[in-house]
């Protein structure tokens, strides 16, 4: 599964990126999941299967959803990215997906 996490300039999901990676490794799900800044997220949006917009980015989300042909998107919710809890967002990105 590939994710792309979007956030106001790009790094400050990276730690969360690696705990969500954990999170899945855990599990035995293969993900492939990166970071991008709002301002070039189209460009990197048509490899990703979910994406998730940081709390800081979440005004972007009806516009994101437009740019996403159909692919499931949804914001972070503040707790769990204030947390860095790399299970909840997995578990967030699993529901995004039925699975």
């Amino acid at each position: 599964m590939k994710v792309l996490l979007i956030c106001s300039q790009g790094a400050s999901t990276a730690v969360l990126c690696d705990r969500i990676r954990q999170a899945a490794g855990n599990r035995n799900y293969e993900i492939d999941i990166h970071a991008t800044a709002i301002a070039r997220a189209e460009e990197d949006m048509g490899e990703a299967d979910v994406i998730l917009l940081g709390p800081q980015v979440r005004y972007m989300l009806n516009k994101v959803k437009g740019q996403a042909g159909g692919k499931p998107v949804a914001a972070i919710d503040m707790q769990s990215y204030g947390a860095i809890d790399g299970e909840k967002v997995f578990e967030q990105i699993l529901g995004l997906l039925g699975e």
